[in-house]
């Protein structure tokens, strides 16, 4: 009779251990209601509210999820890198139309010539060989025409030249002389040539490195919002642990004190030793994966403010146990993504760029015409020689451009025709051909890029409604486990239970509650992974690449 009394208080008290655990998982336990239906949103845990505890001596940095995109976009390494590319194609555009500029050229020297002299008119000044001293120079511009592709060229040449010769007027002799010169292709060369295509290929380089930036970032929020979500979901599957295991603990000692009275056998003891392992074993799995989550989330979010040594947590402050039912037309859906998706523009850039490129191949089979006209002005002027016979007007360097572009000038003009006609032109029929094949696999590949965003759209929203719908699942199991374990908690206060009994209801409802956890989080992932697919998740955030850009 002792013995009965002593047992049932002992029964009691274990009773009240059990049932003070259960009482902590309470908090995590999902509740039937669920949110207005003009709302669309359902509850989840309370417990979702609750981050994991971080080290003690770790500095905590709380972020909701729109502060994580931000600093994400303004430190993150990935994005810092690819907002160079843009800059780069802009100054490689710079340096296409660097072609056009034009440019200054000049050349200056001095010459002094002797030759034994044999002509009789050379000797009547009674010299026995001709001497010329002779200072010479020119200088001008040149350069090409965009578009027409016309060269053209500005000259201007001085001269001055001392003699001992008779038979010269001047000593010193001064010349002068200017011309103007166009060159016109006709064929090939004309607006196809090689600087015009660089330019044009160039601006289009450039509009493509912005989509690629673009994609990256989208890219980037993408991964901070995984990432922000799943952080959530580690801490939470880590709280579940410690729960799990403080619960397995209180059994394991109520097993060893019924052990000790002789109530329960060696095995039982064994068997709750064994759970006690087992939740350590997941706890420690369940750390281990909360702070991997930490570090991927810190290295998207603060770059190079994750070292070694970090001790940092990021707490987030936005709880996912709200969420909208959507309801999602695949076929407006890839609609969109094809409207929006920068990976489209990208492909559509690059059958532009080939389009140029067969242009450019088609021009180099013409043969080459070109029309060249030139005209120019000479003049003359000097000191009178001594050994000359005559007198002539004297004058400076100066007086030979008085007449210059006057009705007086010595005119230069001359119109000529350049024809060349390559024989066979292998290498540039050649290159028409692999142009109009590298053009039919780019058209190609942009229809295989339109598939695959087909697959990604639709995949996006299967996925979607899989989360909503398993979420709803996950509650209503987890609303039956919990109802199991209150019963069989229920069945252990009077004696029909067991203790180990209970801790099998417990460790079902642990799953259960770790599956409600994993289906918010495929959720939240489903919606950014959609908005991905769309191309509308740089819209949704009202982030403008533009402003992105122009960090430094």
């Amino acid at each position: 009779m002792k013995f009965r009394i002593f047992w049932s208080i002992l029964s009691l008290a274990s009773s009240v251990a059990i049932a003070a655990q259960a009482d902590d998982l309470d908090a995590g336990l999902p509740e039937s209601e669920t949110g207005s239906a003009a709302a669309g949103t359902n509850a989840a845990p309370d417990a979702m509210d609750q981050p994991a505890p971080a080290d003690d001596d770790a500095q905590v940095l709380r972020l909701s999820l729109d502060e994580s995109i931000q600093l994400a976009l303004e430190n993150n390494l990935d994005v810092e890198v690819q907002r160079f590319t843009p800059l780069i194609a802009g100054e490689q555009e710079t340096e296409a139309w660097g072609a056009y500029d034009p440019e200054f050229f000049a050349e200056f020297g001095y010459s002094d010539n002797e030759n034994p002299s044999s002509f009789l008119l050379e000797g009547l000044g009674g010299a026995s060989r001709s001497i010329t001293d002779s200072y010479d120079g020119f200088g001008g511009f040149r350069g090409l025409i965009p578009y027409l592709s016309s060269e053209y060229s500005f000259q201007f040449n001085g001269e001055r030249t001392t003699t001992n010769l008779p038979v010269q007027s001047y000593s010193p002799e001064f010349r002068s002389s200017f011309s103007l010169s166009v060159t016109q292709p006709l064929l090939r060369g004309l607006i196809w040539n090689e600087a015009w295509t660089r330019v044009k290929t160039a601006r289009i380089g450039y509009d493509e490195s912005l989509e690629n930036f673009r994609r990256r970032v989208m890219d980037t929020v993408q991964e901070v919002e995984d990432s922000y979500w799943n952080l959530i979901a580690t801490s939470e599957q880590k709280r579940v642990a410690q729960k799990s295991l403080e619960t397995a603990k209180a059994l394991l000692d109520q097993t060893e004190t019924q052990y000790e009275v002789g109530v329960v056998s060696k095995v039982e003891v064994v068997e709750a030793q064994a759970g006690v392992a087992d939740r350590e074993f997941n706890l420690i799995a369940a750390d281990n994966r909360y702070r991997t989550a930490q570090d991927r989330l810190i290295n998207l979010v603060l770059g190079t403010g994750l070292t070694a040594d970090s001790a940092l947590h990021i707490e987030p402050t936005d709880p996912p146990k709200d969420y909208v039912t959507y309801h999602v037309d695949a076929e407006q859906a890839t609609q969109r993504a094809f409207e929006q998706r920068p990976e489209l523009k990208i492909a559509d850039d690059a059958i532009e760029r080939q389009k140029l490129e067969l242009k450019f191949a088609k021009n180099e089979r013409l043969p080459d015409l070109d029309f060249q006209f030139t005209y120019g002005n000479r003049g003359l002027a000097g000191k009178r020689n001594p050994t000359a016979p005559s007198a002539v007007p004297e004058g400076n360097f100066g007086d030979t451009v008085d007449d210059f572009l006057t009705s007086n000038a010595a005119d230069q003009i001359s119109a000529r025709a350049l024809l060349t006609i390559p024989l066979t032109n292998t290498a540039a029929r050649s290159k028409v051909s692999q142009s109009e094949l590298a053009l039919r696999r780019t058209t190609v590949e942009k229809r295989r890029l339109e598939q695959n965003i087909i697959l990604e759209v639709r995949k996006a929203v299967r996925d979607l409604d899989s989360a909503q719908e398993g979420i709803e699942a996950a509650q209503r199991a987890a609303e039956a486990s919990a109802e199991q374990l209150r019963a069989e908690r229920i069945r252990l206060e009077y004696g029909e239970s067991t203790p180990f009994d209970v801790l099998l209801r417990e460790e079902n409802f642990v799953t259960a509650e770790s599956r409600e956890i994993e289906a918010i989080r495929l959720y939240r992932n489903s919606v950014t992974g959609l908005s991905r697919a769309q191309g509308s998740i740089l819209a949704n955030r009202n982030i403008a690449i533009d402003e992105i850009s122009s960090f430094q």
